[in-house]
């Protein structure tokens, strides 16, 4: 290959190119090749970071498009927040409006650090200065927030020929710490609505109590968003097949139909009887129960529980009752198939795990399926029906209901069925965790010699609706009859 030979009027250590080809250059002090490249006047000088010329070849075509594509209109003299601005633009149409109004202080606050300058001038050095002073001062997952937005305005400068190369690809993304989630207990969960629900003595306190006691209640029986509950419409609840329609508002995959678990039937079915008329429109007339919420918590001395607490209450309560990830997803209207609930509550279904694997017993001896229930102190009629093996005593409880509670998918309903039978129906252990569902806590064998206590405790822990309902499904007989069934008459 001819080299081309160095002027002698050149300035000692002035660095010395020899063009090997159409645009294309060699410097002479490292081997390394270089591109130049002229459009519309103005031309581009570029490292090709190599010393093969067969790659220096392949990167040159590159550039070549890439330069091809760039916009030399006034476009290219576009600012930031300009830029920024155009981008958001462009897809709003697919974001919901709490989404829009964070890319929009994001957008804010990057653009003080690139003001005055062309987008197409900000160097990598610029902005590594915006990552050093902002990371100084934001937690991770904010910074990571606003590097995404940065990023993103890049990549779409890219995309509209505005600069070649994206100068923040040398940014690394910090890692980001989930923080643990709060989610109230069964009990914190009632002694809130029954906080709210309670009237601080003004003239309107009780309607406006009872408006966000109801929104807390719709959102931890439905697992939905605050957005979501707010354009619940009577219309999307379908009594006839326990399914309820769900508007998204995250995404456009979010939309979404869902059954209706027997807490959130029971509570849509008492506000509609509370309505004089056939109720039409939206199902809440408030959109937020933060300020009732907060006071309640105050009183109660709990954490500051959020709207979004009892969204993970609700994935946390179908997590306990062996609900899996991937159905809870679609439940919570995930479009990743499990992945972000798997995140969030993966910890919490290996805790479930743990908790189960210790009921696992490979001791003979130790194996019982079935036992007799201690008849309540005071109690009439005959012992009960100890063997597990005595289908025929089985069978003959059994006839005596018109409904089969021990296969029912309610804990409620087998809990307070078995709590009135004197024969073993439900294995134990099944009895034992339908019994901590129903009661929001671990209920231990011994106190299953006391079951009035147990079936007070349950009558004051159940929501009279759905009290009322167990007990018309199974009816005990009078000789057991206690406060419970007295309360849930009444």
């Amino acid at each position: 290959m001819k080299m081309n030979v160095q002027n002698p009027s050149q300035p000692v250590g002035q660095p010395v190119f020899h063009k090997v080809a159409e645009n294309l250059y060699r410097l002479e002090s490292s081997g390394g090749y270089y591109a130049l490249i002229k459009k519309s006047g103005k031309q581009f000088r570029r490292s090709l970071k190599t010393k093969d010329r067969k790659l220096a070849d392949r990167r040159l075509k590159e550039l070549k498009g890439q330069i091809g594509c760039l916009t030399l209109t006034d476009d290219a003299k576009l600012g930031f927040e300009a830029v920024a601005n155009r981008w958001l633009e462009s897809i709003k149409h697919t974001l919901a409006e709490g989404t829009i109004t964070q890319r929009e202080i994001r957008i804010k606050n990057l653009s003080p650090f690139f003001k005055g300058i062309p987008l197409r001038n900000i160097t990598p050095a610029q902005c590594e200065s915006w990552a050093i002073k902002r990371g100084a001062k934001l937690a991770s997952q904010t910074f990571v927030h606003e590097l995404e937005t940065m990023r993103n305005v890049f990549t779409y400068a890219l995309k509209h020929g505005l600069i070649l190369t994206s100068p923040a690809t040398t940014i690394k993304r910090p890692k980001v710490s989930n923080s643990k989630v709060v989610i109230p207990s069964r009990e914190q969960f009632t002694k809130l609505v029954a906080q709210i629900r309670q009237s601080d003595g003004r003239a309107d306190s009780q309607r406006k109590s009872k408006a966000g006691a109801d929104l807390v209640e719709f959102l931890a029986f439905s697992g939905a968003r605050i957005g979501e509950a707010r354009a619940s419409a009577w219309e999307d609840v379908k009594f006839e097949n326990d399914m309820i329609w769900l508007h998204g508002t995250k995404s456009e995959d979010s939309d979404r139909l869902i059954p209706m678990p027997a807490a959130l039937r029971d509570f849509l079915l008492r506000l509609k009887k509370e309505s004089a008329e056939p109720p039409q429109g939206k199902i809440f007339k408030t959109d937020s129960a933060k300020k009732c919420l907060t006071t309640a918590c105050e009183k109660l001395e709990f954490p500051k529980f959020t709207h979004h607490d009892f969204r993970h209450f609700f994935a946390t309560t179908c997590i306990e009752s062996g609900v899996d990830i991937p159905t809870i997803s679609r439940w919570l209207g995930h479009g990743d198939g499990g992945a972000l609930a798997m995140r969030v509550y993966g910890h919490l279904q290996v805790e479930h795990s743990l908790a189960m694997i210790k009921r696992v017993s490979f001791n003979q001896a130790a194996k019982q399926v079935q036992q007799p229930l201690p008849k309540p102190e005071g109690g009439k009629g005959e012992a009960p029906v100890a063997p597990a093996d005595d289908r025929r005593a089985i069978a003959k409880a059994k006839a005596k209901y018109g409904y089969p509670w021990w296969v029912s998918e309610n804990p409620l309903e087998v809990f307070w069925g078995q709590l009135h039978e004197e024969v073993w129906i439900v294995p134990v252990e099944k009895f034992l965790e339908t019994a901590r569902q129903a009661m929001g806590r671990q209920v231990l064998k011994q106190e299953f010699a006391d079951r009035l206590a147990l079936e007070d405790e349950f009558s004051a822990r159940t929501p009279e609706a759905m009290l009322r309902e167990v007990t018309a499904k199974i009816p005990v007989q009078a000789s057991t009859t206690t406060t419970a069934q007295q309360a849930a008459a009444n």
